[in-house]
């Protein structure tokens, strides 16, 4: 199922690559506004900050009742959630370039960490737990890797990031490279998980790595092994969260015409925190909100770029840079 979520997002990408490559040195929110006219274009982009913020939201109120459950049982969610969302805004005032040096620095440690998780726990792994191999049927499964292709819908972000990354090569670049990386991992550690336990165990799990960390042990000298996947999880939440409010922050002062982000910040912070207090508790949030975001964030993330596309098309807009190689085309056709 995963695997066909990963090819849709794919697909998606591709989508959006094809507009980003179409008005060369822009990003989605000057594109929709090229294409679309400033008002459209304005509301379109506000619709999609909103549902940034919304996962955002949603996100760090999944990650802190997850936290008080396992690790802070005493802590109420919402000195979590402070707690949380001080170290997003400290890394969004540095800016871009500096969370983006700090998911780099990152990665090794948290691939060491889940590699850790991952190859410690097969103690636990037990291959006929797999069987049947498509129960649900292959409908179902296309069916449903087709709508859950959300779970990689932070990929169209480099549409918000555009006009900072080098041109259209390196666009693809990243993003073919996200989306793999993130099919594996996500991939390896989905089979990992249904390896270690039954499938009628695993439904009632809200923590699958973490339940798989606790189990670890071997004769006493590794055991109890979930800090290590609790820091990892952490430090990946701060990234995810931060890279959401980071975008939002961009598209929200493109409408309004902010010129300096920092004095928007703050607000921004206050929202997103006010947001994930709306639902009661963790079971509203994962059967509620969380299943929407991965029921129909497919449709935030990867339909507006083909529509804007197609009337970039049927409008003739297009980029001052491919504008000019159409009409050197011309020239030599002539």
């Amino acid at each position: 199922m995963t695997i066909i979520a990963g090819l849709c997002a794919g697909l998606g990408f591709f989508g959006l690559y094809a507009l980003l490559k179409r008005f060369p040195n822009k990003n989605i929110m000057e594109i929709n506004d090229i294409v679309l006219g400033k008002v459209f274009g304005r509301i379109l982009s506000f619709v999609f900050a909103s549902f940034l913020v919304f996962m955002a939201a949603m996100d760090m109120r999944e990650f802190s009742e997850v936290l008080k459950v396992f690790a802070m049982p005493l802590s109420p969610p919402s000195f979590i959630m402070i707690l949380f969302m001080l170290s997003v805004v400290f890394l969004c005032f540095m800016g871009l370039e500096t969370l983006v040096r700090f998911s780099k620095f990152l990665i090794y440690v948290l691939g060491a960490g889940y590699l850790l998780v991952i190859i410690m726990s097969a103690q636990n792994y037990e291959l006929s737990r797999i069987f049947p191999i498509l129960g649900y049927g292959l409908d179902k499964t296309i069916v449903t890797g087709f709508t859950r292709s959300s779970v990689y819908g932070e990929i169209v972000l480099v549409g918000v990031f555009a006009a900072s990354l080098h041109g259209s090569k390196e666009i693809r670049k990243i993003g073919l490279w996200g989306l793999i990386i993130s099919g594996i991992v996500t991939s390896s550690a989905l089979l990992a998980f249904s390896l270690a336990f039954q499938f009628e165990a695993g439904q009632e799990i809200t923590a699958p790595m973490y339940a798989m960390a606790r189990l670890i042990n071997y004769g006493g000298l590794f055991e109890r092994m979930e800090p290590v996947f609790a820091f990892t999880w952490n430090f990946i939440s701060f990234i995810t969260v931060g890279g959401l409010f980071f975008a939002a922050l961009m598209i929200y002062c493109h409408i309004f015409r902010i010129p300096d982000k920092r004095p928007i910040i703050i607000p921004m912070a206050t929202v997103i925190y006010s947001t994930s207090l709306l639902p009661s508790g963790l079971t509203v949030v994962v059967e509620r909100y969380i299943q929407f975001i991965r029921g129909w964030g497919w449709f935030f993330f990867y339909l507006p770029a083909p529509i804007v596309l197609v009337i970039a098309a049927i409008r003739k807009k297009r980029g001052k840079i491919e504008e000019e190689k159409e009409q050197e085309g011309d020239v030599q056709n002539a």
